[in-house]
């Protein structure tokens, strides 16, 4: 493995620590999530996580290395990667007791608009779409980038139910921010 391996596996391992530390000190959910809701997420990250390493152990094939192993393309991931996992660590400090993984209202839920939520109106989703983007460049693996690829059309998904949740919790609101501020990419989307 390289340092650049290293480098998004030290990211990631930091991602997920900090989900864990503040998974309990969000505001409760109005439903309560249900049993799927709360194993599915994991199960992803297990599936996601497994899939993007596993270049690393298996050649040839669909779970094989598919992009050179380039020293300039794995800089340029790893890169990519720190920056995407400090985006979302970023977002969630802001979002505090407001995040939740699923789409769900919480008690006293509140708009942030502050912090990377001036730029775009779901860094969290930015940074890890681009984490796993550079780690993908990283690792080169077809797979990892089938599962990304995978993971972002379900994450439009998500990202639509919550914009949905989002204008009836704050109507008119949340409108003018969706007029003022891009969705995932600054200036552009």
């Amino acid at each position: 493995m390289t340092i650049f391996t290293w480098a998004t596996i030290a990211s990631w391992v930091l991602f997920c620590s900090y989900w864990i530390l503040l998974r309990n000190k969000t505001s409760k959910n109005v439903r309560e999530r249900t049993v799927r809701q709360r194993y599915l997420g994991p199960l992803g990250y297990v599936v996601i996580f497994g899939l993007l390493y596993l270049p690393l152990f298996v050649s040839g094939g669909f779970f094989g290395r598919i992009l050179p192993s380039n020293a300039l393309l794995q800089g340029i991931g790893a890169t990519l990667c720190m920056a995407g996992i400090g985006i979302c660590i970023w977002a969630r400090t802001v979002l505090g007791r407001n995040w939740s993984g699923g789409v769900t209202e919480k008690h006293g839920h509140e708009l942030v608009v502050k912090g990377p939520y001036r730029l775009v109106r779901h860094p969290i989703y930015s940074g890890f779409l681009t984490a796993l983007a550079g780690t993908c460049m990283v690792t080169g693996g077809l797979a990892a980038m089938v599962i990304t690829f995978i993971y972002t059309l379900a994450l439009s998904r998500k990202l639509n139910s919550e914009e949905a949740l989002l204008k009836d919790l704050f109507p008119g609101t949340y409108e003018v921010y969706q007029q003022q501020t891009q969705k995932l990419i600054p200036f552009i989307w």
